[in-house]
């Protein structure tokens, strides 16, 4: 009898357990998130140091498979008055659409576009709207369940006001990213 207690008793303390494992979802990323890219700095061009734009990312998880991506970023280059140079301003707005793959449990690879405008201003007074779209393929490690690194790599075409240097073109870029998940 003793035998039947003890048993039932560990029956009855497994089930819980066992119940609890199974209800447990197979994946665990969060749905909403925000992002910074690291990107190296620009080559110095005609003695003004230039640096990329630093944009900030929203990713977002519109469907088992499907993450859309907004970015805000923002870019001043303000020059003193003694060096002739014109103070620049850059406001990029941009949205990312991926397909992701859980390839591990800790790794995502997704593949998709960006599309980017470029509000850039010179002071005094001059301004203009550049364009970028880009495929880009990428890669996503997390290192805990809310945290991850990656990166991606874009092939794209660009199109610069005059502002910017009135230009068109199709560049690569490659890009390392550090994501937070709430």
């Amino acid at each position: 009898m003793k035998k039947i207690v003890v048993a039932l008793a560990a029956l009855a303390f497994a089930a819980p357990v066992f119940a609890q494992q199974q209800q447990q979802p197979t994946d665990h990323r969060a749905q909403f998130g925000l992002g910074v890219s690291i990107i190296p700095l620009l080559p110095t061009t005609q003695s003004v140091a230039l640096s990329p734009t630093i944009e900030v990312y929203v990713p977002i998880q519109a469907g088992p498979n499907l993450r859309i991506e907004p970015s805000l970023g923002i870019h001043t280059n303000d020059q003193p008055t003694a060096s002739g140079q014109p103070d620049r301003s850059n406001i990029t707005l941009g949205v990312g659409v991926f397909v992701q793959q859980k390839v591990a449990v800790p790794v995502d690879l997704y593949v998709g576009g960006r599309l980017k405008l470029n509000f850039a201003s010179t002071n005094p007074g001059d301004s203009g709207t550049d364009f970028i779209i880009a495929a880009a393929a990428g890669g996503e490690y997390y290192l805990v369940p809310k945290f991850s690194v990656g990166l991606e790599g874009q092939l794209g075409f660009y199109s610069n006001s005059s502002v910017s240097g009135d230009d068109s073109g199709f560049f690569t870029n490659g890009l390392g990213f550090l994501r937070v998940y709430f």
